[in-house]
């Protein structure tokens, strides 16, 4: 994964203009960054590993002194943060190179067949496979177009590619459900390639937004642009031509205004993101090493360690298997007596570098524990330090309160429940396989949806903006999302707020509730808890509360926000994301640093 930004000049690149393209791109990726330059008949790759500003030091993005060139910021989702797996790549000719954003599925497979025929790899990426099948077809006769067409039909997967082909003064881009634009400067001497619209500010006034499944050929001549499976021409006029206006300093969040609020309409796309980047071969060994395990631990903390209580939802229900889940900063003084030979600790932090959990994982493996790893970071100390890792791939998430990692780790955490089941005789593979594709048919029925969440949350958040309190509650497999949206009104709105489950809210705490201290109950999902969650509700009423109610099924009259109905397990995901849209206008309506709440980072190492 990662963020692209090339350009066709007819002088030569404007001095500072990938850099500056690519600095606006950092949201996307920060684990290494590099350009392809077109010099003649050859191609001339400067890259480094690490965050780009810290690479500029080493590798010049200023002086371009060439009329082509694509630039590239890194998200390592697969292959460590090295220079091998920085972008860009070359073929075995050192004619082709190429950036790319996003994942290829079959890359495995594809790149065991190119070697067969003499290809060489310099990198663990999947990315790099592309190179090397464009190659083999320029060598079979095919010109590029073809070429590009049938690399496009082999790669599966959801991924963006930008080549470079010498001496071509050209780009050519493939599009396959990743997002390009392509924006021509006002007087027509200079085109642009980015991963997004907000980044071309300054660079060009309008960008043809890529039709997803088509490839296109770039240059100042104009755009060329065919579909995928037909082979046909697409007219320019038919594409989405938008005017590149957002406010400067929205550019670098890709033209929302906090980062915050941009991860959280990702959430969709990191979902399909996590189908895609936990590999089945280790989603295979990790789900049958938990199956095996005496003792089956999960570990996490804050965000993480809400994650881990909804994960006993899913493997008593998915594997048959009993986990017990537990704060990593407790755990070392709980449980760490019976961890013992054919113990397997799951352990989740987003970064990789939590400290809390650092230090459980490696007490634990000193007692002879397996450890299996969920991250975000594929370079972390977590992934290290694991016999086996999961990465969520979520994408780069930039502001502290946790969002569309939470989800994708809820999304791991089910993948794996789902498997280990298939282990334990509970399902069988084609169930597993379902609900993969399953979860890619919801990721698009949410997106779809969160316009109409985010209308609702906005309105919420105004009874929320002067409340002195408030409470969160739910039963059953969203009681933990209960307690993660009340760390989320902490977070992002700086509002004092308890998760509960809904039988233990009757046990005191109604007791302090008022018009100025809310309560924000989520329906539950089983049908059985239904008749609690009335009877709270009509407590409250009683108490002439301020009720604001989370619903899909039931619709009663105190329903502020309505979810679409959708299975169990995906449930607790788009009860999270309306959680989140609440935390974050709440937060934004007090006037709230909203991506930077005091006294917090986004990584606690110490």
């Amino acid at each position: 994964m990662g963020g692209i930004f090339g350009g066709i000049c007819k002088t030569g690149i404007p001095r500072g203009a990938i850099f500056e393209g690519l600095k606006r791109l950092i949201y996307r990726g920060y684990d290494g960054a590099g350009v392809a330059i077109l010099r003649g008949g050859s191609i001339e790759v400067r890259k480094a590993p690490g965050h780009l500003f810290n690479v500029a030091k080493q590798v010049d993005f200023v002086n371009i002194d060439s009329k082509v060139a694509v630039g590239h910021t890194r998200y390592a989702s697969r292959g460590w943060p090295v220079y091998e797996n920085t972008h860009p790549f070359l073929d075995c000719t050192g004619r082709i190179a190429v950036v790319g954003d996003g994942i290829i599925e079959n890359y495995e497979e594809v790149k065991t067949i190119l070697e067969s025929r003499g290809h060489v790899f310099k990198s663990r990426t999947d990315t790099e496979v592309a190179v090397h099948l464009v190659e083999e077809y320029l060598k079979q006769g095919l010109d590029l177009t073809r070429a590009l067409l049938k690399t496009a039909r082999e790669l599966k997967g959801n991924y963006a590619l930008v080549f470079l082909v010498a001496p071509e003064e050209k780009l050519v881009v493939i599009q396959h459900g990743q997002p390009i634009v392509v924006g021509f400067s006002g007087d027509k001497n200079c085109v642009f390639v980015s991963s997004d619209l907000p980044s071309l500010h300054g660079f060009a006034e309008y960008g043809y937004i890529l039709e997803d499944k088509t490839i296109a050929i770039v240059s100042l001549e104009g755009l060329q642009v065919f579909d995928i499976e037909t082979e046909s021409l697409v007219d320019p006029g038919s594409m989405q031509l938008k005017r590149v206006k957002p406010v400067v300093e929205y550019v670098e969040k890709a033209g929302y205004p906090h980062y915050m609020i941009k991860e959280i309409h990702e959430v969709p796309d990191a979902l399909v993101g996590t189908t895609l980047s936990v590999m089945d071969k280790y989603l295979r060994l990790a789900a049958m090493i938990v199956s095996r395990g005496e003792k089956v631990y999960v570990v996490g903390t804050g965000t993480s360690y809400h994650a881990a209580l909804t994960s006993v939802y899913y493997f008593t229900e998915l594997a048959g298997l009993s986990v017990t889940p537990v704060s990593a900063a407790e755990f070392p003084y709980s449980l760490l007596e019976s961890v013992e030979t054919g113990t397997v600790l799951i352990a989740i932090s987003q970064s990789g570098e939590t400290s809390d959990v650092i230090n459980t994982v490696k007490l634990a493996k000193q007692r002879g524990a397996v450890i299996i790893g969920i991250t975000n970071n594929v370079g972390s100390r977590l992934a290290l330090e694991s016999n086996v890792y999961l990465p969520i791939g979520a994408g780069p998430e930039l502001a502290v309160p946790a969002t569309k990692t939470f989800t994708s780790t809820l999304a791991a955490l089910l993948l794996l429940a789902s498997y280990t089941g298939v282990f334990s005789g509970l399902r069988k593979i084609e169930e597993h396989k379902i609900l993969v594709e399953e979860m890619r048919n919801y990721a698009k029925t949410l997106k779809e949806t969160i316009p109409y969440i985010e209308e609702n949350a906005s309105r919420v958040s105004r009874e929320l903006k002067d409340a002195i309190g408030a409470y969160v509650a739910s039963s059953g497999i969203t009681y933990p999302i209960a307690v993660e949206g009340a760390l989320k009104l902490k977070e992002a709105s700086l509002l004092h707020a308890e998760g509960y489950q809904l039988g233990e809210l009757r046990h005191g705490p109604v007791s302090i509730i008022t018009q100025r201290f809310p309560v924000i109950l989520i329906e539950p999902y089983e049908e059985q808890a239904h008749s609690l969650y009335l009877k709270v509700l009509g407590e409250l009423e009683a108490r002439r509360a301020n009720i604001i109610s989370i619903e899909s099924k039931l619709k009663t009259n105190y329903a502020s926000i309505i979810l679409p109905q959708t299975q169990k397990h995906f449930y607790p995901i788009s009860v999270a994301v309306a959680l989140q849209l609440i935390a974050y206008y709440t937060g934004v309506a007090r006037n709230l640093p909203v991506d930077t709440p005091p006294g917090l980072a986004k990584t606690l190492t110490t």
